[in-house]
C-alpha cells in the first residue's frame, strides 16, 4: 500500500518534465507508408537503468533534491549520492510532500556533513591503519680550544732557554719558535624526520563500510517510512 511517494517516482516525474522518455521510434519507420506506429523500449533510456548508472540527468536531479549541497570533494560527493539514490530509490518518503521531505533531507545532510567528509578524506588511513610520525632534532654544539706550542734548540751548552709556556719571553736560544692556536666551534644542527607506517587489514576495510552504513541508516530513519 502506497502511503507517500517514492524517490523513484519523483525522479521519474522530473525526467519526464525535462523531456526524457523511455520509448523511442525506430529511425527507419519514416520510410514506410504509412509510417510504422510502434515504438521501441530502449534499455539505455530506461529510467531504472539511468538511476543505476547515475548518469548526468540523474545527478542533476539528485543535486537539486539536496538543494545544491555537496561534499568537499566532487568524487566523494558523486559516490555518496549515487549510493544514496540506489539504496533508497524505491522507498516511500516520510513526508506528504517532496518539499517537506527535501527540508528533512537537507537538515540530516547538514548534521552529518563534516563527519561524512572526514570519513571519505581519511578512508585510506582507516583501511591501512596509517600512523604518521614526525620528529624534530635540534642540536647545538659550542666548543672552544686553545693550544700553545713552543720549540727551541741551542748550539752551545751555555745557551740559556726558557721553556715556560706561560712565559712568552725566551733568552739565548739559537732558534725560538712559538705558536698559539685558538679555535672556537659554534654549530647548530636542525634535523626533521617524518615517517608513515601502513598495515593493510581486510577487517579494517569492512569496518569503514560499516561506518558508512551507519550514516545511511540515519538517513533511513529520519527521511523514509519504516514500512514494507
Amino acid at each position: 500500500m502506497m502511503v507517500t511517494t517514492t524517490i523513484y517516482k519523483y525522479i521519474q516525474s522530473e525526467l519526464i518534465k525535462n523531456g526524457k522518455s523511455e520509448m523511442t521510434v525506430p529511425d527507419d519507420s519514416k520510410y514506410f507508408d504509412p509510417p510504422l506506429d510502434f515504438i521501441w523500449f530502449d534499455d539505455d533510456l530506461q529510467f531504472t537503468t539511468k538511476i543505476l548508472k547515475y548518469d548526468e540527468d540523474i545527478e542533476e536531479i539528485v543535486n537539486q533534491l539536496f538543494a545544491g549541497l555537496s561534499l568537499k570533494n566532487k568524487e566523494h560527493d558523486h559516490h555518496f549520492k549515487k549510493t544514496f539514490i540506489n539504496r533508497f530509490t524505491d522507498r516511500q518518503i516520510n513526508r506528504q510532500t517532496i518539499e517537506s521531505f527535501q527540508m528533512q533531507l537537507v537538515a540530516t545532510f547538514l548534521s552529518y556533513e563534516d563527519y561524512i567528509n572526514t570519513i571519505y578524506e581519511d578512508m585510506e588511513k582507516f583501511i591501512t591503519q596509517t600512523t604518521t610520525n614526525k620528529q624534530n632534532n635540534n642540536q647545538s654544539t659550542d666548543g672552544q680550544s686553545t693550544s700553545d706550542n713552543r720549540s727551541a734548540f741551542q748550539d752551545l751548552p751555555q745557551s740559556s732557554t726558557n721553556l715556560d709556556l706561560n712565559d712568552t719571553t725566551m733568552d739565548h736560544a739559537t732558534d725560538n719558535t712559538i705558536s698559539r692556536n685558538k679555535e672556537v666551534n659554534n654549530q647548530v644542527v636542525d634535523v626533521q624526520t617524518t615517517g608513515e607506517n601502513k598495515s593493510y587489514n581486510f577487517d579494517e576495510l569492512a569496518k569503514v563500510g560499516g561506518v558508512l552504513e551507519k550514516i545511511y541508516n540515519e538517513f533511513d530513519r529520519k527521511c523514509f517510512l519504516q514500512v514494507w
